[in-house]
């Protein structure tokens, strides 16, 4: 089966789909818990399924080496993926390049774009995931397939944030969802919404509202995104022109599976020229919609970053055997200009 996915027929593929998409200044904390409460008690009493699983994986090579935490502390044009609010900040214009390949065909890509305008800045974000070769067999035990098909999903994102006061930022993007496996296909629509506050210098609260997305329908089957609330903190520092450190925490939940999660890395920088990352994650929940520790195999993640002026190349080493994956390898690209 070299070269193919090891799938059976499309019916077990939507079910497996399925299946492995359950399986991810003080009055503004009352405002964020308030937020969370609200949107989880609302989330857990739809009881969507989901679907688009391939948007749980974090596609941004930086964060993901440093445990998928970056709420707060996610930084390039990547970060709209984690806050569409971390727009404001950094160079007038960046862009940012992700790949992702594992086996049998299986892979992520995304471009995403940003550009500043004072207070003001806007994205885009463009994020594939291709799910290789499937093959398509009348039955789990068929000996030998009849057929083959592909599974794909797409999502298009434009985005803008504001820092409305010192300190205080917030962001908003629309997003659009398509998906295809076999001869089906659906779309549907979307929007991320975060926060972001900076009571210290170098220290930063953020909180964001991921993937809250309409129906969309696949041979029948109604899907919703995997909507993630996050909520955490980063702080950053730079000691001296040799050594800056960074360190990110995520509480992240996803309403519709009843699944928890925390998520913390470390960042060294050494001579503004490379950078050691590492992280763990801590909490997830089983089949039973038990909080659970993550499975060793899924525990810790590993990155390396290469920066020279403005470009800079990232790599992760991220465990991803939940979703079936194995170990995989994510490559970033960030450019800068004035």
């Amino acid at each position: 089966m070299k070269g193919k996915n090891a799938f059976g027929c499309r019916e077990p593929m939507l079910k497996s789909l399925k299946r492995s998409s359950r399986k991810r200044n003080r009055s503004a904390g009352f405002v964020t818990g308030a937020l969370i409460l609200t949107l989880s008690a609302l989330c857990g009493a739809l009881k969507a399924s989901q679907g688009y699983a391939s948007l749980k994986i974090a596609a941004c090579a930086r964060e993901a080496g440093m445990g998928e935490a970056g709420v707060a502390g996610a930084s390039s044009a990547s970060a709209m993926r984690w806050n569409p609010s971390l727009l404001v900040g950094g160079p007038g214009l960046e862009v940012s390049v992700h790949h992702s390949r594992w086996f049998l065909g299986t892979s992520q890509s995304a471009l995403l774009l940003k550009r500043q305008y004072g207070r003001l800045a806007v994205g885009a974000e463009i994020l594939y995931f291709n799910g290789g070769e499937i093959e398509l067999r009348d039955s789990i035990s068929s000996p030998e397939p009849i057929g083959t098909y592909d599974f794909a999903d797409l999502s298009f994102g434009l985005g803008m944030a504001v820092e409305i006061v010192q300190g205080t930022r917030i962001g908003l993007t629309g997003r659009y969802y398509y998906e295809r496996l076999q001869s089906f296909y659906g779309s549907s629509w979307g929007l991320d919404a975060g926060f972001i506050y900076t009571p210290l210098p170098g220290f930063q609260l953020g909180f964001s509202v991921l993937d809250f997305g309409f129906d969309m329908h696949l041979d029948g089957m109604g899907f919703k995104p995997p909507m993630t609330l996050r909520v955490g903190g980063a702080y950053s520092r730079e000691w001296n022109e040799t050594i800056a450190t960074a360190l990110n925490i995520d509480f992240l939940y996803r309403p519709f599976e009843s699944e928890p999660g925390v998520r913390t890395g470390v960042e060294v920088s050494l001579f503004r020229l490379l950078s050691l990352r590492a992280g763990v994650k801590l909490l997830s929940s089983n089949e039973d919609d038990e909080i659970e520790l993550i499975s060793p195999s899924e525990f810790l993640a590993f990155g390396l970053g290469i920066k020279q002026k403005t470009i800079s190349l990232d790599y992760a080493l991220v465990p991803y055997s939940g979703l079936n994956l194995g170990l995989t390898h994510r490559i970033s690209l960030n450019l800068e200009f004035d």
